[in-house]
């Protein structure tokens, strides 16, 4: 039986206990959390947690981990004010990094989604992360909704500006896709292996494939099971 199943079992029935084991768990899985600045919280009392590190440098920022959830070797780190990272309920991630700069940011990761190795998201520039429910990720997996630094046309303005990346519900991420700016994927789609997705997609079902991705099937879907 898996640790999700017992822990909703033992959240339904004795909800306090969770609560205590949880914390009692998350104090001997060596994680550390620096806060520096005003007003920032971390809220994980019901989810485990190891070899887990949260950095938060500046004020008012959030980190809401939801219910039965485990975190293992995972990186958070915030840098500036206003920021959040939202993480559902059931939510399983392993070398996860997070990392966020500037003011405002929002990563939000929906319930029952899964990371099965290293994945980076980078946020910047006030945008959002938002990765929908039933998400698969394998490894070597990318987001940035920015740059990092500045292109500028020959009159000095800026012309690479931030943008949100939007993820449906159950989509799966083969190993080292890269997601960019201003990247949308409805549900039920596959990003293949390798794959660098530059641009929308709003069709439901989908594979994309390629650098810069493109659709290569329709009318899909996908289970986590072999059938």
């Amino acid at each position: 039986m898996s640790l999700f199943s017992v822990g909703k079992r033992l959240l339904n029935r004795y909800p306090s206990f969770l609560v205590a084991s949880s914390k009692a768990y998350n104090f001997i899985g060596f994680n550390k959390t620096r806060k520096k600045g005003k007003m920032n919280r971390v809220e994980c009392n019901k989810s485990f947690l190891y070899k887990t590190k949260a950095k938060i440098i500046g004020s008012n920022n959030s980190i809401q981990i939801g219910n039965i959830c485990q975190l293992k070797n995972c990186t958070i780190n915030i840098y500036g004010n206003n920021n959040r990272i939202i993480i559902g309920d059931n939510v399983y991630l392993k070398d996860a990094e997070f990392h966020i700069e500037d003011d405002y940011n929002e990563i939000n990761i929906g319930n029952k989604t899964t990371i099965f190795g290293k994945t980076h998201f980078a946020c910047i520039e006030g945008r959002k992360i938002v990765v929908g429910d039933d998400c698969m990720f394998s490894a070597d997996v990318v987001f940035r909704t920015g740059d990092s630094h500045s292109i500028t046309d020959n009159n000095g303005n800026r012309i690479n500006a931030s943008k949100d990346i939007i993820i449906g519900n159950h989509v799966w991420f083969g190993n080292r896709t890269i997601i960019i700016k201003g990247v949308h994927i409805a549900d039920n789609s596959i990003i293949g292996t390798g794959s660098v997705v530059t641009k929308a997609f709003f069709d439901v079902g989908v594979v994309l494939v390629g650098n810069p991705a493109r659709i290569v099937k329709r009318n899909v879907n996908w289970l986590r099971e072999r059938i």
